[in-house]
């Protein structure tokens, strides 16, 4: 017992002494013989949470420069399919060659670095235009939800630009060739869409005839100020694209890199200074940070209401699945704890090797989230939408350890010491501390600067899975914590 005594005692020192922001609750002493340090385990109760439930049903925030597309169903977390919108930007300044001919033909590529399912698995995307330009001020932000209703931006019954066949591995490559390119710039051969198959195709309600090569060039035609710039393009030209899958399933592709490209003629001097020589370039305008575009996300409620009902251990699902709720003792922490310092307050959570049989058996395993953010339940949306980042004070990131299979969260001392303030202070919410202080933990994708401190989050939206340790029936999360009482509150 008191070899414990005195590890409590060098624990407590410790983390004082690298902690320089510790948040006190209580007086403290800084000659060493007036302090007792001591260590006490409180226990957090924990249940899975659907995302439906967390953001009534807004889905979740998706700024990103990341889209994804396809269709997967799990024999755990049911039918997962995903879309998007895309608007293409047009650089400022933007002329085409001087002396063109014509535009030659037009494709739409979608480059992907990862995927997730069957390469193989026979699918069919379709390309609609927009019905209107959507003009991104930055004031709606639930046009960046991933719950959004598609029909409001296109017309379901109209006409499609185009409709393709395609799979995630094009055997109109070698192995050699895929390894290859993938290894010179990141990603695999592009998913091409030929957007002049279709002799008539709609904008809204309005039908075209002929190619949309043939329709660009007329665009150009009429007002070559129509591509001076992204608000003219997208204004007059081309609003944006809905693409989606109408058939197939079993892939999902992480893309990247969107591309409208342009295979043009032109003609230029020949050797006697005529223009009679015909020449051909390709020019591609980008789906970038400037333009908008939104991931629309869809999973089977029915399936993951099932699986939140299990008591006795949590999930995690992305994207946009299933999270996990942390109900912290903190009255009982309070009582026990209000007059004391508070150096450390350690959690994890530490996950099973598989979510199911049926997940250990399948051959197309899920990733494990890498990052969790653990962050009041009342303050997830506008952290989100406000592109927040942690703070290790109220908000934190536990990164999985393969070593430990678990996430750890070191810290939580800041946040129950803020805590315990507010409840000396400050008037008791009306639905009580225990449910104002409500954490979730969030599978969070990081960005990092060139020297690797993370400086944003944002939602992670590849398809991962974790079944942790928990429930409400489960096994109880142990709170480690370490604080100092000094001698006269004794």
């Amino acid at each position: 017992m008191k070899l414990k005594f005195l590890a409590a005692v060098g624990l407590a020192a410790t983390l004082y002494s690298c902690d320089d922001t510790t948040t006190g609750v209580g007086e403290f002493v800084a000659d060493a013989d007036e302090i007792t340090a001591s260590a006490q385990t409180f226990e957090a109760t924990t249940r899975t949470l659907t995302y439906d439930e967390l953001t009534q049903k807004e889905g979740v925030f998706s700024r990103t420069s990341s889209a994804y597309l396809g269709k997967f169903t799990d024999l755990d977390f049911g039918t997962y399919t995903t879309d998007f919108i895309t608007q293409i930007n047009c650089t400022e300044g933007f002329e085409f060659p001087e002396n063109i001919e014509k535009i030659e033909s037009t494709t739409l590529e979608l480059s992907y670095a990862s995927f997730f399912g069957d390469s193989l698995a026979p699918m069919k995307v379709r390309v609609d235009v927009l019905k209107e330009a959507i003009d991104d001020t930055g004031e709606n932000l639930g046009l960046y939800y991933t719950s959004y209703n598609p029909e409001d931006f296109y017309n379901a019954n109209g006409a499609p630009l185009a409709e393709q066949e395609y799979a995630v591995r094009d055997n109109s490559w070698t192995d050699a060739e895929i390894d290859s390119i993938k290894s010179a710039n990141g990603y695999y051969p592009p998913l091409v869409i030929d957007l002049d198959k279709k002799a008539t195709w709609n904008i809204g309600d309005e039908q075209k005839t002929g190619t949309f090569s043939e329709y660009l060039q007329a665009k150009y035609n009429e007002d070559k100020n129509n591509f001076k710039d992204a608000y003219s393009f997208i204004h007059n030209v081309l609003h944006g694209f809905y693409v989606h899958n109408t058939g197939g399933e079993g892939s999902i592709l992480y893309i990247g890199d969107i591309w409208l490209r342009m295979r043009v003629s032109y003609w230029v001097d020949s050797s006697e200074g005529k223009l009679d020589s015909l020449v051909y370039t390709s020019i591609p305008f980008a789906a970038t940070n400037e333009v908008f575009m939104s991931t629309r996300l869809n999973n089977s409620e029915d399936a993951l209401d099932k699986l939140a009902e299990e008591k006795t251990h949590t999930y995690l699902k992305t994207p946009a699945g299933l999270c996990t709720e942390v109900k912290l003792p903190l009255q009982e922490m309070y009582d026990a704890l209000g007059t004391d310092t508070l150096n450390s307050v350690s959690m994890s959570f530490t996950k099973y090797k598989n979510v199911s049989n049926n997940s250990a058996s399948s051959p197309y395993k899920m990733g494990t989230p890498q990052n969790l953010l653990l962050i009041r339940k009342n303050e997830v949306k506008d952290f989100f939408e406000q592109r927040k980042n942690y703070n290790s004070k109220t908000t934190f990131l536990g990164t999985y350890s393969s070593t430990t299979n678990s996430y750890s969260f070191s810290q939580v001392n800041r946040l129950i010491s803020q805590i315990f303030s507010d409840m000396r202070t400050k008037e008791e919410p009306a639905e009580g501390w225990d449910e104002y202080n409500t954490m979730v933990l969030i599978p969070v994708k990081t960005e990092t600067d060139s020297q690797g401190n993370t400086i944003g989050l944002s939602h992670d939206l590849e398809v991962n899975s974790a079944k942790l340790i928990g429930g409400e029936e489960g096994e109880k999360i142990k709170m480690e914590v370490i604080y100092t009482k000094p001698k006269f509150n004794k």
